[in-house]
C-alpha cells in the first residue's frame, strides 16, 4: 500500500502530517467544550461526579500536560500487557484454541489492566479520581474492541 523507498517527500509529509495531527489534538483537548473539561462538564450536568473527577491546576496548560501524561501512562498499560500477551502466545504458553482460552484470557487481561491502572497509574497521578465501575467498563470496552478487530486474539488452531 505505502511506498517501500524512504526518500525525503515522504518523511517530510509524514512529519508534517504528525505534527498537524499533534497541534488539533491539543488545540481540541485543551477548549473548554472538547476533552477533558468537556467530559467534567457533561458529569456535573447529569450529577454524575463520582464517577471521573480532576482536581485541576491553575494553569491551563498543565492541566492538559497532567491528563495527556495520565492518559499516555494508561495507554502504556494497555501496551505493556499487549506485548506479554503476544510474547505469551508466540511461545505457546498461551494457546487460544477454544473459546473459554479466548474467554480466560480476555477477562485475564481485562483485571491485570484494571488492577496496574488502579494501583500504579492513579497512584501516580493523585488529581484524578476516578471510579472501580467506571474504570473496569473502560477496560471491558477497550479488550472486547482489541479482541473482536485485532488478528492477536483470533482463535488458533488446534495443536495435535
Amino acid at each position: 500500500m505505502f511506498n517501500k523507498k524512504k526518500d525525503l517527500p515522504t518523511v517530510a509529509g509524514f512529519v508534517i502530517l504528525a505534527a498537524f495531527i499533534l497541534v488539533v489534538v491539543a488545540t481540541a483537548a485543551s477548549l473548554p467544550v472538547f476533552g477533558f473539561y468537556g467530559l467534567m462538564n457533561i458529569f456535573e450536568k447529569f450529577q454524575l461526579n463520582n464517577l471521573l473527577y480532576v482536581s485541576y491546576f491553575d494553569s491551563n496548560i498543565f492541566n492538559v500536560l497532567y491528563i495527556l501524561l495520565a492518559l499516555s501512562a494508561g495507554y502504556s498499560v494497555l501496551m505493556i500487557l499487549e506485548v506479554i500477551f503476544i510474547v505469551l502466545k508466540q511461545r505457546n504458553i498461551i494457546r487460544l484454541s477454544l473459546l473459554y482460552h479466548k474467554l480466560l484470557s480476555f477477562v485475564l487481561l481485562v483485571c491485570c489492566g484494571f488492577l496496574l491502572t488502579r494501583v500504579v497509574v492513579l497512584g501516580l497521578f493523585q488529581r484524578i479520581h476516578c471510579s472501580n465501575s467506571l474504570l473496569l467498563v473502560a477496560f471491558f470496552l477497550i479488550y472486547s474492541f482489541f479482541f473482536l478487530c485485532s488478528d492477536t486474539y483470533r482463535k488458533q488452531e488446534a495443536i495435535l
